[in-house]
């Protein structure tokens, strides 16, 4: 065997000269970077980052620093080089960190505040499947909705009697479905789902089960019965509407206990009916968006795996339309708290995919075992899909020992790596253990978020937006039921019929006839401007996303850093 071969066969701690020339050196006494990415190594006022489309695993238990010594500095980093990130910040003490520097950086900022409704950009999590339902790529709404149902009506007593819970999560799709195909746009919301499941079940409340008064639900009388039987909202509605009524009273129990938290809050309500964000402009223009979530609730984190999905597909669609199948503009997931969020549908195959979309994930948890309880075997793709992996500190038995297998055995079949190295890293010096693709692992000392040069402590109060929109239109499902004949409604969820060439759509004028209007042809009125209060109220849709041509404001005219 060859000394090389021998040298390969065992392990030992990567040099000063292998960590700086597998990783992007940036000068904090700059004020541009040409690219960003997460601290893996520092010298003095050299920083060294992650430059490529890798993704990261940060591991630390509750008070290791993994927002002092990675979150905050990563965010300034991805700011002073121009890329579009998005980031749970469950105390919002990233926002209010980061917030000046965007401010001179130019960004667009946004806030989706489950803490404080009212301090909040409004983001309508119906916007993106919507918009995708009504230009004719129904696939992908349904998929979306699932996604949403899903998340939303979760069923935390293990899968003992699934049913309940898969058919309230059918009831939920298809009361949505329901809304995009029979409200206005602008009806679109969670305040006129509120009012559809309360009217589509109001005769459950009112008839006398025990008499011979007892009259059907309203949703199966008059709108359910006239249906396409070969629609799939059929067969989606069949699983509630045609139940016994003990069977369908349980179903909406279920239902409505799921709904509760975003029913009764009208400050909350009011911030999830309007979108300020466009998330097909992530990739494009310089953009940062922070999630404030309630850590002491988790009940909201619900929306935050939606809001995640939402987002992604939105910059998958995206990247397809530019010849490089890329963004523009770099997107960076910084996902704190990530195992004790809600899963993520089709996550693994997520993170698979989005390195060559210029997508970025970097995933900060306290447990590896919470990972695997939320996502089972698949907690594994995830895992292995991370290039980087940096430790903090654990008391996790099996994470320890996954480490010091990681890390192999010297010459003298030592580990390299011991559990006592592992419990010792020092919190003050920012010590921590880095495993950086197939380079060989070693001790970094990462620098506090106030030893960053470009960084200033702000003591000002921090401006938060203030969301004043209220809902002002909320879709009446009994008004549009009443005076319908058989033909409207049998046209009704009718994609199928659809030409290969064409799409179209179908709206009601106020004499309740049917308008077929090209999809593609019309335009998407803007409620925020007052010019459009004389345009008909029919619903008209413009193609899904426009791709942009090269950002003007792109990061090529950044300085370059040496490498």
């Amino acid at each position: 065997m060859s000394f090389k071969n021998f040298e390969r066969n065992h392990s030992r701690w990567a040099t000063e000269d292998e960590i700086k020339s597998s990783l992007f050196k940036v000068l904090l006494n700059k004020k541009k970077f040409s690219r960003g990415g997460i601290p893996l190594y520092a010298d003095n006022n050299e920083v060294f980052i992650e430059e490529l489309d890798a993704h990261s695993l940060i591991v630390g238990a509750t008070g290791s620093k993994k927002t002092r010594l990675i979150g905050m500095p990563a965010l300034q980093i991805y700011a002073l080089a121009g890329e579009s990130f998005i980031v749970t910040d469950p105390k919002a003490e990233l926002y209010e960190r980061t917030l000046p520097l965007l401010k001179e950086q130019k960004y667009k900022t946004f806030v989706i505040n489950l803490r404080e409704p009212q301090k909040s950009n409004g983001w309508n999590p119906f916007t993106i499947p919507y918009t995708f339902y009504k230009a004719g790529n129904r696939d992908l709404a349904l998929e979306l909705i699932f996604d949403m149902t899903n998340s939303i009506i979760q069923d935390s007593k293990s899968d003992k009697e699934p049913y309940w819970h898969l058919s309230a999560e059918n009831l939920l799709s298809g009361l949505i479905i329901t809304l995009f195909e029979c409200a206005e746009e602008k009806e679109i919301h969670l305040k006129s789902l509120r009012t559809l499941r309360a009217q589509a079940f109001m005769n459950d409340l009112i008839s006398d089960k025990n008499t011979d008064n007892y009259t059907p639900p309203f949703i199966r009388e008059k709108f359910y019965d006239h249906l396409d039987k070969n629609t799939f909202i059929f067969s989606l509605l069949s699983g509630i509407v045609e139940l016994c009524d003990m069977t369908r009273g349980c179903i909406l129990s279920i239902f409505d206990t799921a709904m509760r938290p975003f029913f009764s809050q009208d400050n909350l309500i009011d911030m999830l009916s309007v979108s300020d964000i466009d998330l097909s402009k992530i990739g494009k223009e310089k953009t940062a968006i922070f999630l404030i979530l309630p850590d002491e609730n988790s009940v909201y984190h619900r929306l935050v795996s939606v809001f995640i999905k939402q987002c992604y597909s939105a910059l998958i669609y995206e990247a397809q339309q530019q010849p490089t199948k890329k963004n523009p503009r770099r997107v960076n997931f910084l996902l704190d708290e990530f195992s004790s969020l809600p899963q993520i549908s089709d996550f693994p195959a997520m993170i698979t995919a989005s390195r060559s979309r210029n997508i970025r994930f970097n995933l900060i948890i306290q447990s590896i075992n919470q990972v695997k309880k939320r996502y089972g075997h698949e907690a594994e793709t995830i895992k292995g899909n991370c290039d980087n992996i940096i430790y903090l500190h654990s008391r996790e038995r099996e994470l320890i020992k996954e480490l010091i297998d990681l890390a192999g055995n010297k010459i003298n079949n030592e580990p390299l790596i011991t559990a006592t190295l592992l419990q010792t890293l020092s919190k003050e010096n920012g010590e921590a253990i880095i495993f950086h693709k197939r380079l060989r692992p070693y001790i970094a000392n990462l620098l506090d978020i106030n030893d960053y040069n470009f960084i200033s402590d702000n003591k000002k109060q921090i401006e938060y937006p203030e969301h004043k929109n209220k809902v002002v239109k909320v879709f009446d499902f009994e008004k549009y039921c009443k005076g319908k004949d058989e033909y409207f409604f049998s046209q009704l969820f009718d994609g199928e019929k659809m030409t290969k060439n064409e799409y179209y759509c179908y709206s009601a004028t106020d004499d309740d006839d049917i308008v077929i209007e090209p999809l593609f042809t019309s335009v998407i009125k803007d409620y925020n401007n007052d010019d459009n209060d004389n345009n008909n109220d029919g619903i008209a849709i413009e193609p899904l996303f426009t791709s942009a041509k090269k950002d003007d404001d792109s990061n090529d005219d950044s300085d370059e850093e040496e490498k």
